[in-house]
């Protein structure tokens, strides 16, 4: 009985272990997803700014939001409501 029973407890460790390995890599992705949107707002937003200053784009050094999620992900970069597609209707 008592072999069985540190059997049990050995694999209920075991996956315990792993379950909490599967939390700390979750973890671990979503700060490096989040790492990589802030470096996106970051180029998004030099953009912009080189762009209001009228220097040409072959020359700026930031992008375009080309993967058109700035306004979700980049809080503050646009006044509530401000659509960035209106650029190209004008």
């Amino acid at each position: 009985m008592i072999p069985y029973l540190l059997n049990r407890a050995m694999w209920i460790a075991i996956v315990a272990g792993l379950i909490g390995a599967v939390m700390a890599l979750n973890t671990y992705d979503q700060d490096v997803a989040q790492a990589e949107r802030e470096v996106y707002c970051q180029g998004v937003a030099t953009w912009l700014v080189e762009e209001s200053r009228g220097i040409r784009p072959e020359h700026r050094t930031g992008h375009p939001d080309y993967d058109e999620i700035a306004a979700e992900h980049c809080p503050g970069l646009w006044p509530a409501g401000y659509d960035q597609r209106q650029l190209a209707q004008q």
